[in-house]
């Protein structure tokens, strides 16, 4: 008997597009998802990355090699930097000892911020991030305001006891321009005795008319950097934000360096430990 030939039958046009519609609609409806949840990825891994970074210092401090160090905080139109700085021991028994010295005249200058030569050691970057421009020198960035990162490049860095960050798809609630960076410090040493604060990070006493009566803050807020929020837009009083942020996380620290990390929740609009 001959062998009846088989039918292979494929797929028609219609069914065809019956397939393309129902890929589109799952597609379409795990964007959202996938997209928070590349944003929160970013933002977390940048707060972790800065968390790290206040820990380790303060690890130094406990450990001998340093006596005093300094978290800094920078940030312009572009990148939020965050450098730690060391002082050894012999130089803060200099400052602390020396009659001309403004260490024990003026607390407020002890963290300072204005002279790296101040520092025994400061970071060096260990990252150098180039971003993708247009004609106009502005930088490109994709359908969700994410700026475009055209190459990371890594720098070595010769003082593994310090370092410096250099985040550019993350910002805080304080802003500057490339020109006028706006900056906060915050400077520890072992028992606590010398914690002090600088810049963005030090709050006067708006009662006190000599600026005397100062405190330092202990809470930095991170946020995606966007056309929306150049800077994290914060309640200063009550710690919560005043409109919905893409995502949105804080690092809070005590005086002896102990330091953890929140993520701001919408679902139950309050901050939850990470």
């Amino acid at each position: 008997m001959q062998q009846q030939e088989k039918k292979i039958k494929g797929f028609n046009i219609l069914e065809l597009l019956v397939v393309i519609v129902i890929i589109g609609i799952l597609s379409a409806a795990a964007y959202p998802n996938f997209s928070d949840w590349r944003r929160d990825r970013v933002t977390r891994t940048s707060a972790i990355k800065i968390k790290n970074l206040m820990q380790n210092i303060n690890a130094q401090v406990q450990r001998g090699l340093y006596a005093y160090v300094q978290v800094s905080v920078e940030n312009t139109a572009d990148h939020l930097i965050v450098t730690s700085k060391g002082m050894k021991t012999d130089t803060l028994a200099k400052k602390v000892n020396s009659s001309t010295s403004d260490w024990n005249q003026n607390s407020r200058s002890r963290c300072n911020t204005d002279n790296d030569a101040y520092w025994d050691d400061s970071g060096a970057p260990s990252i150098e991030i180039t971003y993708r421009k247009d004609d106009e020198d502005n930088i490109m960035e994709d359908a969700e305001g994410n700026q475009i990162i055209e190459s990371e490049t890594e720098v070595p860095n010769t003082k593994l006891e310090v370092a410096q960050l250099i985040l550019g798809k993350v910002t805080t609630t304080f802003a500057g321009t490339d020109a006028t960076p706006e900056i906060g410090a915050v400077c520890f040493s072992k028992n606590a005795r010398w914690y002090s604060g600088a810049e963005n990070f030090l709050s006067v006493d708006p009662l006190d008319a000599d600026g005397a009566n100062t405190s330092v803050d202990t809470i930095l807020f991170i946020c995606l950097r966007t056309n929306d929020f150049p800077r994290c837009d914060i309640e200063p009083t009550s710690g919560e934000p005043n409109r919905e942020h893409p995502s949105l996380f804080l690092l809070e620290w005590s005086r002896f360096g102990n330091i953890t990390m929140s993520k701001w929740v919408d679902s139950v609009n309050d901050w939850t430990l990470q």
